[in-house]
């Protein structure tokens, strides 16, 4: 399951990077890291490879954030940036 690395000079192959979203540079990243690429091999061999991830390998793939997300809060009344790091003067 090696990759052909002959041309990974040529930026040419790369160009598509550029239009990819975070999920497929992720993907590109990860397919590319040889100990996932075992990991898969192990999964064809079992003929589990079209099986879901347990959550615990999503996980350990990066495929999921390690905690649980929250409601986003439009408003909390404080500015994002103070405005001493914004450029601003310090109040």
């Amino acid at each position: 399951m090696r990759p052909d690395t002959s041309h990974w000079r040529d930026g040419r192959r790369y160009e598509f990077f550029d239009t990819l979203s975070v999920e497929g540079l992720a993907w590109e990243c990860l397919r590319r890291f040889e100990r996932y690429q075992e990991h898969y091999g192990e999964l064809v061999a079992m003929k589990a490879e079209d099986h879901p991830y347990s959550t615990d390998a999503q996980r350990h793939w990066g495929l999921r954030f390690p905690g649980s997300s929250e409601p986003f809060r439009a408003s909390s009344g404080r500015p994002m940036v103070a405005a001493c790091q914004s450029g601003g003067l310090a109040r």
